[in-house]
Formats: C-alpha cells, sequence, structure tokens
C-alpha cells in the first residue's frame, strides 16, 4: 500500500485502488488525476473519452463544475445506470427484446417502479406454480390485508443476485417476506414473469438497466469491445457502494485496453441492501493493480477527528487543516429538544443540519414534530385503503410534489406533477403542472394540519374525472388522517434540505451536524467492519465540518462514564435544562 497526498499525481497507464477516509479530498484528488491524463495522454485522441463514475446526480455536478468546461468534453460524468443505459442497454436493447419480452420502442430512460394491485393479480394468477398456491395462501388470499401488505413489501425489495453457479438470478428478500413467508419461494420461481408484465409496457427500473447490461455484454462481447474504443479510461469514485453486477462488468471491461481505476472507503461501505459490501470493495482485484491510500482529513475540526480516529481501527487520519474547535456533545433526550438546545448554546442563527438512520425520523424533522404515537405505515395503508388506482396516483403524486418542493428539489416536484398531466402536450404539462404547484403551495397552511379528505378538495377542481368517495375504507382513510402524517412517510429522492437520512447525506458535508440514533453501541463497542449499523453513523459523524452533536433518548450511568473515558466528548442530559421542560 502507497501512501499519497490528495495532491500527489500516479503513472496514467495503471489500474488502481485509492482508500480514502472521510474528508481525506477524493474529489480532489480525483479531479487532478482526470486533468493529468488528458494532458498526458497518448491514448485518448481527439474522439475517445475518459469515464468517472459516481453515486449520485448532485456527485456528478459537483465534479462537472471543479473539472471546468475546458476539459468537460474530454470527459463522461455519469452515475453507473445512466452510462450503462445510454452506452449498453439503450442502443442494444433490441438484441434480446423478444427473449425478456420487453417492448424496446416503448422504453424511455429507467425509473423506480412501484408495484401495483392490477399487476399483482395478473401475475399470481398465471403464475406457473399458481396450483401449488393452497390455503391459507392461495393467489386470492395473497390479495387480502395483511397477506397482501407482505406481498407488497416483498414485491418492492426484489433483487438481482449470483447464485452458487454464478447464474444471475431475480430473488426476494426473506426478511421481508411477512406473512407470505410460507410461500415466498413458490412465488420466487417465477419472478421473471412479473417482470415482464412492466417490461412489455417499456418500463424497466433502476436494477433492470444492471440485469439487462450484464446479460448483454456477456452474450454480445463486441460490446465491450466498443466499450473499450470509446472509453480508455474508466474511473469510479465511492466504489465501496458498488453492487456485485456492477464489479463484474468492470471487470469485463478491464480485460483489454481500459484502465480502471476505483476509489472509495470501506469503512463508509452502507449499502448492502443493494447488494455492496466491505469485503467485496476490498476483495476486489484487477491484473498489475496498485493500491494507495490517503491519509489526510481536509474537512473536520480536531476534535472530530480524534472522535472518528478513535472509533476507526484501520487507519488514523492526519488533521490537515489542524483547527480546533468545541468538543463534540452527547445529548441525552429527544431530537427535537437537542436541536432548540444547540440553538440555546450557540445562538439561534446557527445552521444545523440533522441526520438520521431512516426517512421518518429525518421527515418529522423537516416539520419538527415528533413521531410519539404516530402511526407510521400510513402510506402502506393509504394504499390498501384508496383502490381507485386514478385517484391513488393523483393524491400521492401531488403530496410527494408539494413536499419535494418545499425542501428546494423543484426538479422532481415538477417531474411527479408532470405525470398527472400525461395526455396533454409538453408545453402543456409543463404550464399545468407549474399553475397546479403554485396553487398547493401557496394554500399550505390551509390544509398541512388537516384531514386529507381537505387536500382533495383542493385538488378536485383540476382533475374532474377523479373519483369521489362512497363509505368505506377509503373516505374512513381521508377523513381520519391528517395531511400533515402522510406527508411525513414520503421518500425523498434527492433530499437536499437540512434535514435527511445519513444515507442521502453521503458525499457531502455541513458545518454543523446533529446526529440522531437510537443508541451508542457505535460508540461503546465500535466494529466498522462486522457491523455495518456502526458504518452508517462513522459515515453520519464524519459529515460534520466545525461542530458535531449526537443525541440518543437514552443512556445507562455505566455508558456515560465509559464514553467519558473513552472519548473527548461532553454529555448532557436534555432533562436537567429547565428551558426546554
Amino acid at each position: 500500500m502507497i501512501t499519497i497526498t490528495s495532491s500527489d499525481l500516479i503513472p496514467i497507464e495503471q489500474h488502481f485502488k485509492v482508500i480514502a477516509g472521510p474528508g481525506a479530498g477524493k474529489t480532489h484528488w480525483l479531479v487532478n488525476h482526470i486533468k493529468n491524463v488528458v494532458k498526458n495522454s497518448v491514448r485518448l485522441e481527439k474522439t475517445r473519452k475518459i469515464v468517472c463514475i459516481t453515486y449520485t446526480n448532485i456527485a456528478v455536478e459537483t465534479i462537472m463544475k471543479r473539472l471546468g468546461t475546458s476539459i468537460a468534453n474530454r470527459v463522461e460524468v455519469s452515475t453507473i445506470h445512466s452510462f450503462l443505459y445510454r452506452h449498453v442497454v439503450k442502443p442494444y436493447f433490441f438484441l434480446i427484446a423478444d427473449e425478456f419480452e420487453v417492448n424496446f420502442k416503448k422504453v424511455n430512460g429507467h425509473e423506480s417502479i412501484s408495484p401495483r394491485y392490477s399487476i399483482i393479480r395478473k401475475w399470481l394468477e398465471s403464475h406457473k406454480r399458481v396450483d401449488d398456491l393452497v390455503a391459507p395462501n392461495t393467489w386470492k388470499q395473497l390479495l387480502r390485508e395483511e397477506k397482501f401488505d407482505s406481498l407488497l413489501r416483498w414485491l418492492e425489495n426484489l433483487q438481482y443476485r449470483y447464485d452458487s453457479e454464478e447464474n444471475l438470478k431475480l430473488v426476494g428478500n426473506p426478511e421481508k417476506a411477512g406473512a407470505i413467508k410460507k410461500v415466498a419461494e413458490i412465488l420466487e420461481d417465477d419472478l421473471i414473469s412479473y417482470k415482464k408484465l412492466f417490461w412489455s409496457n417499456g418500463k424497466i427500473d433502476h436494477d433492470d438497466v444492471l440485469f439487462f447490461s450484464y446479460v448483454l455484454v456477456t452474450k454480445y462481447p463486441f460490446i465491450l469491445k466498443v466499450l473499450r474504443a470509446k472509453f480508455p479510461y474508466f474511473f469510479l469514485d465511492e466504489f465501496q457502494d458498488t453492487n456485485p453486477i456492477q464489479s463484474k462488468i468492470i471487470k469485463l471491461i478491464a480485460e483489454e485496453e481500459t484502465i480502471v481505476g476505483i476509489i472509495g472507503d470501506p469503512a463508509q461501505s452502507i449499502y448492502s441492501f443493494q447488494g455492496a459490501s466491505l469485503k467485496k470493495f476490498n476483495n476486489f482485484q484487477l491484473e498489475n493493480m496498485v493500491e494507495y491510500q490517503i491519509l489526510e482529513n481536509r474537512r473536520s475540526s480536531n476534535q472530530i477527528i480524534d472522535l472518528l480516529n478513535s472509533v476507526r481501527m484501520d487507519i488514523v487520519q492526519n488533521k490537515y487543516k489542524n483547527i480546533d474547535n468545541d468538543v463534540p456533545i452527547l445529548f441525552i433526550g429527544k431530537p427535537i429538544d437537542a436541536f432548540n438546545r444547540i440553538k440555546q448554546l450557540y445562538g439561534e442563527d446557527i445552521i444545523i443540519h440533522t441526520l438520521s438512520r431512516d426517512n421518518l425520523t429525518a421527515n418529522a424533522m423537516k416539520s419538527m414534530i415528533t413521531l410519539d404515537g404516530m402511526n407510521t405505515n400510513l402510506l402502506t395503508i393509504f394504499k390498501e385503503a384508496d383502490t381507485d388506482p386514478k385517484r391513488y396516483k393523483i393524491i400521492l403524486n401531488s403530496v410527494e410534489s408539494v413536499e419535494f418542493a418545499r425542501i428546494g428539489d423543484y426538479k422532481n416536484a415538477l417531474e411527479k406533477m408532470k405525470e398527472l398531466f400525461s395526455d396533454y402536450s409538453n408545453k402543456e404539462k409543463i404550464n399545468n403542472s407549474i399553475i397546479l404547484l403554485q396553487e398547493l403551495l401557496r394554500n399550505y397552511s390551509n390544509y398541512k394540519d388537516k384531514p386529507f379528505m381537505d387536500f382533495y378538495n383542493i385538488l378536485k377542481p383540476y382533475f374532474k374525472s377523479m373519483a369521489g368517495f362512497r363509505k368505506g375504507a377509503a373516505k374512513d382513510f381521508y377523513n381520519r388522517n391528517l395531511y400533515k402524517h402522510i406527508a411525513i412517510c414520503i421518500n425523498y429522492k434527492d433530499d437536499i434540505s437540512h434535514h435527511r437520512t445519513i444515507h442521502k447525506a453521503k458525499g457531502d458535508e455541513f458545518e454543523n451536524v446533529l446526529l440522531i440514533s437510537e443508541s451508542t453501541e457505535f460508540l461503546i463497542s465500535p466494529d466498522l467492519e462486522n457491523e455495518e449499523e456502526h458504518r452508517i453513523y462513522y459515515v453520519g459523524m464524519s459529515r460534520a465540518i466545525s461542530l458535531l452533536f449526537i443525541v440518543v433518548p437514552k443512556l445507562l450511568e455505566k455508558e456515560q462514564k465509559f464514553i467519558k473515558e473513552k472519548y473527548s466528548i461532553r454529555i448532557e442530559d436534555l432533562s436537567d435544562i429547565p428551558q426546554l421542560n
């Protein structure tokens, strides 16, 4: 392992792996390396390009900005899904369309696809093992209440995985099976038929892009030759988050001609639910690959770096800026109280970014409300209660559009609203979407704290064909649940607010961070190598530049004593602060 700094240059004609901790200047180094390749490579010529793959669209924009306009035309910066769709799936889909029953002429990009009742019913009715689905799990019984709820969750978490013989299979997650656990194996036998119902309508999701890309490059190796001819250099940032399909495709590209370089940090591997793993990153090797490490932390204060170094065993980061600030504070109590306490301590003008483990907590912090006593499964209940698919889509898309816009994500807000005007011209779609979104934002205070039915009534004049209500589950749901509680349950696509999940904050940095946790296990017995939960909180802590705060609901006296002895941390019980009680 060769130690370098974030300003060092390395040879350009070798496969490489760079391991760099949080704040090490990975992006700074990568941009400099790309510029060095552009300047010195004799293989780029006039039409060939460098590929730079990163994990999010925000990271793509950051790298493009840092590269500058002078060399941007020599580099293709993209997410892996967008790159593979553009260069593998879209141009060559016709080669496998018949085999997988894909209506490739209707395919227009890739998107998140949610299970729909009509599709699920059609799939179950014609399942190749439908005769094996017997009471109490007949195909009709699987469409009822608790079983259908479990089936939805199971179908929402399908993954492509390699079996013991390295065949790529579509499988379900046993942990998500719930009430359908006894028949999950039967259902799994015909999951491709379920997918084909979407593919035949030209709908593919992000995982499908990886699946079809792998099928195409292995069945038709000439595609790899085309990619190598176009792209003699292939660099991947945040490689610890890469899943096995992506890794295999990269290895195939690297077999000839193309130089592959990967950059990442095993301690920040937090996407196991997508198939990524710390061990896969550590074990990734190419012929004659050279390994480097960057040990700087250019981001955080000395006190935060000390804490990060204390919970991590494999590297010790150097204090690049060497700036002192207050020691981290561990609060015992509620997140909102901790947020308010920081304002007391540092003034009302302090900007605090809260980072949470789950969407619900992050969304609750956006509205500064607690989750105490709230049903956190309202979106699933909503889907079951409102059996009118058109009304359900109008209402849900409108909620998402409003909430996206409220955090400044107008791009996704507009996309969600445009879906509701699919029969109009593109210009009319945009105009109608803007008018409706502005109206809903203007009236936000009129429905935010009121029953969901009030929101429906505001939308009704814009969608006159939207169904009304009779007595029953749908009407009861709309009358009994508040808009704000349903809004808390939505999933933000690109969360750019001050209150995010740790996963959504990946790759970003903030002046002051309040990390919301349910326990201090990641401090009491840190094990970043084997415990992904510990790595997740490590990533959360490492986002902070100047001040770091952590809040947990409770802490035993012996745990307080241990933390005080092991770390330079101040502990404060919020129940002892009179102004907060």
